[in-house]
């Protein structure tokens, strides 16, 4: 295997698996537990028992990650994001929404899903590239906007909002980099005007089966229905499309694991998404707070975590715990033997009270969507650029670009 210094890892593993291709300089896989000096000493874990016994201690932790102490509260009069959200408020909100993530419910939205696939991968041309991270993003954004219940989610206005409003900050004092600042700056407003606003106003006419309609019969404000909107968005937007676009640029490079999803049946499709997820989470780090002395059980003994203690769980190196995954675990092989009650993408949809409701959705729109594109020869013009998000300490990858090959269409 060789690094580049764009953080992107090439070669393949004994086994003939290709292997992890992003790569960041702090990557290691061990020791299980260390405590890292800084403004703020933190402990980071790597060892998966030690890190899913954390997240499933709800009673002593709480969200430290995705701006939770930054947000400080959203103050008495608004409640905050269920992201942000503990104890019974938390359940209760997630009860609230889990008929939308259930399996019959997931189930029912295939037929539209595979519909939107067809009809954005047709746009890939012979003749010309096709940006597959905006493609996807358009993927997602449809499926997110249905269950959530924004109308206007297939049009391209609002898929520009939201691309600018996710788009990472990009320094720079020219006038075109000032022009971005101010679009990237409004994005909010005019997603809420726009794309907000128009929706709940409906759903006050009339109850639809989607989320504005339950966060309004719970008594929900326009604007926490705002942040429960942009919270949903970036879990089942924003995270989807990098599920996407690293899994597409994973099987264009490697013709062998090309081969095995083409040949697969939808469930070994989806074990190969899942190993992609793994080894490549789109979310690197989870960040937790002690509200409680913890001792945790862990694959050498207990480890005693202070109250007030930040605790980084380092995902990337947790889903590559050897004691889990087995031999090689930066490399991508589909339905590896796991451990009874291990999912196959280990923690990349996170554990505990926390854990991310729509992975369901997630892997059944990305599986349809790659499907979609690669019953064609495809062709990519090179890797993706790749960013490391601050916000979500994984990846943002962008200009992924793909043509159609002529003439060879597959059954």
């Amino acid at each position: 295997m060789t690094a580049t210094a764009d953080g992107q890892t090439h070669g393949t593993a004994a086994g003939g698996c290709p292997v992890r291709r992003l790569t960041q300089p702090d990557d290691a896989l061990a020791p299980d537990v260390e405590v890292l000096d800084g403004p703020e000493p933190r402990w980071r874990i790597r060892s998966f028992e030690v890190a899913r016994a954390l997240l499933r201690h709800a009673d002593g932790t709480r969200q430290a990650g995705f701006g939770a102490e930054e947000a400080g509260g959203a103050g008495p009069s608004m409640r905050p994001p269920v992201l942000y959200l503990e104890g019974e408020a938390h359940h209760a909100q997630r009860r609230a929404a889990a008929r939308f993530f259930a399996p019959r419910t997931v189930e029912g939205y295939r037929g539209w899903m595979e519909e939107t696939a067809d009809g954005l991968v047709a746009t890939v041309r012979t003749d010309g590239w096709t940006d597959l991270t905006r493609l996807s993003m358009q993927m997602a954004v449809q499926v997110a906007s249905r269950v959530i219940g924004l109308d206007h989610g297939s049009s391209r206005a609002m898929h520009r909002r939201l691309d600018q409003f996710f788009e990472p900050e990009r320094p720079g004092r020219s006038p075109r980099a000032r022009w971005r600042a101010v679009e990237r700056g409004s994005a909010l407003t005019r997603f809420f005007l726009l794309d907000v606003t128009p929706a709940i106003r409906a759903r006050r006419r009339r109850r639809r089966d989607d989320l504005i309609s339950r966060l309004l019969d719970d008594g929900f404000s326009d604007v926490e229905i705002l942040t429960e909107c942009v919270t949903y968005a970036a879990a089942g937007m924003v995270t989807t499309r990098e599920l996407i676009t690293v899994a597409v640029w994973h099987l264009l490079e490697d013709d062998a694991l090309l081969a095995r999803y083409r040949a697969g049946d939808r469930d070994e499709r989806v074990a190969v998404l899942d190993e992609v997820l793994r080894l490549e989470p789109v979310v690197g780090h989870l960040l937790r707070r002690t509200t409680a002395d913890l001792t945790l059980d862990g694959p050498d003994g207990p480890v005693d975590v202070p109250a007030g203690s930040l605790v980084d769980i380092d995902v990337r190196a947790v889903n590559a715990d050897a004691r889990v995954t087995g031999a090689d675990p930066l490399a991508l092989c589909p339905a590896r033997p796991l451990p009874r009650a291990v999912p196959p993408a280990l923690l990349a949809f996170g554990d505990g009270h926390h854990k991310c409701p729509g992975a369901p959705i997630a892997l059944m729109e990305a599986e349809i969507f790659v499907s979609a594109l690669l019953r064609h020869e495809v062709a990519s013009a090179g890797p993706p650029r790749v960013r490391w998000n601050e916000v979500t300490q994984g990846y943002d990858l962008s200009a992924l670009r793909v043509r159609r090959l002529p003439d060879r269409a597959r059954a």
